[in-house]
Order: structure tokens, then sequence, then C-alpha cells
């Protein structure tokens, strides 16, 4: 029949009882006594007076992000700076960028080859700009030409 069982067989767990590492081990613990017992390490010294300091909260108040007004150029522009967040007028200053390269080469490709090839080097409309604030020397923005 399918109704009968079979006798249910119950796992014995056999435990043993637990020994002394202390005499176990033939070099002691450090907390170990000579006796074979375990000695329990001496607590820290106690104050009648409280240590204990009390800390102010410290609140961080972030400021909000500067988004940079205007449209940058090759020229000066007003806007307020990131860093010293003063209304300013940027001191711009040029740089050799893409295009200075790019024109230098091809006007050397084409057969510029006697110094003429230099010129968008040394010509400010070639060149990019950087945006600086007159007052942190902060750098802004750096308009590219390419």
């Amino acid at each position: 029949m399918a109704s009968e069982k079979g006798p249910v067989e119950i796992p014995m767990i056999m435990y043993e009882p637990r020994r002394d590492p202390c005499a176990q081990e033939p070099s002691a613990p450090p907390f170990c006594s000579q006796e074979g017992g375990y000695e329990y390490p001496s607590p820290p010294p106690y104050s009648c007076r409280e240590t204990a300091t009390v800390e102010q909260p410290v609140y961080m108040v972030s400021q909000p992000p500067v988004i940079l007004a205007g449209i940058f150029s090759s020229n000066p522009t007003s806007t307020i700076c990131p860093s010293c967040r003063q209304h300013i007028t940027t001191r711009v200053t040029f740089r050799l960028g893409r295009l200075s390269y790019l024109l230098c080469t091809s006007l050397c490709m084409v057969g510029c080859c006697f110094g003429c090839c230099f010129v968008p080097l040394f010509i400010r409309c070639f060149k990019d700009a950087d945006h600086y604030c007159p007052y942190c020397e902060f750098h802004i923005y750096r308009y590219k030409r390419l």
C-alpha cells in the first residue's frame, strides 16, 4: 500500500565535550594561567571625570553652481567668475590650436615651403582664445577655432 511508510530515521548528532584550550596546547595562549584555567585581561582604568568632548555639528552649505553667462568668442566677455564669484570682463590670451597647425600643414603641402607656411602660426585670427579672470587668474573657458 502507498499509505504505509517505513520507519522514520532521525539523524543523531553527537557533541563532544568542550576541552580547555590551555590544557591541550603545550605553548599556552597569552591569557592562560599556570593552573590551566582561562584568565581574562584586566579592564581599562576607569576615571570619575567625564573625558568625552561634545563636538558641535558642522553644517555644510553648498553654493549654487555658477552658470557661465554670455557667448565666448575671441573677444573679452562679461561674465561671473566661478572661482571668486565676481562680475568680470575676461582677459583673453591666444594660443596655437588645431586650425593654426592645419593651415600651416596645408600651405606646406600646396608648395609654400619657404616660410610662407608659418604665417598662420603668428596671426591671432587662426589661434584659440583662452578666457581668464583678471582678479584670481582662474581659467574660465577656451574658445577653439576648430
